[in-house]
């Protein structure tokens, strides 16, 4: 059996392509260029594992909307498990999810979200902001893609 993977916050932080993904919010073209965003946060203490999350996306109209959480390893869990918590009106709610698989370079990688109050259970695929130009890169994580059952998204 493989090692579980050790994604940190500092190997996660950038920016991220959703390229594919079964979660209704992406598909359609009601939002659109949808990306991750992390960022470490540092407490001063060594392995901190927190990150903040910003989600952005365009509407139909063109508008620029995110949505803003905090992400916080499940150090007790195998793996690179995270809770997300939404911050200001979202701060009620929260969801867990994975990095279940990455690829090369950690130019992609698979993300796996726990069905919650308002979300159903799916996966994402992203892509690094600076490999999303990289045909080779993104037809990897759209096979990826397939296999996980998250169609490509616009």
């Amino acid at each position: 059996m493989d090692d579980p993977l050790d994604v940190t916050p500092d190997r996660l932080a950038g920016t991220w392509h959703i390229v594919c993904s079964s979660f209704p919010m992406w598909q359609g073209d009601r939002r659109t260029e949808a990306t991750f965003t992390y960022t470490p946060l540092r407490s001063g203490g060594p392995g901190d594992q927190t990150m903040t999350d910003v989600v952005a996306y365009r509407t139909r109209s063109g508008r620029r909307r995110r949505i803003v959480g905090v992400d916080t390893r499940l150090a007790t869990r195998p793996g690179s498990v995270y809770r997300w918590r939404g911050r200001g009106v979202l701060s009620v709610l929260s969801s867990e999810w994975e990095v279940a698989e990455t690829g090369p370079d950690d130019a992609w990688a698979v993300v796996l979200f726990s069905r919650s109050l308002v979300t159903p259970a799916g996966a994402d695929v992203v892509v690094r902001a600076d490999r999303i130009e990289d045909a080779a890169v993104l037809e990897e994580a759209r096979a990826v893609g397939r296999r996980h059952h998250a169609p490509p998204v616009s």
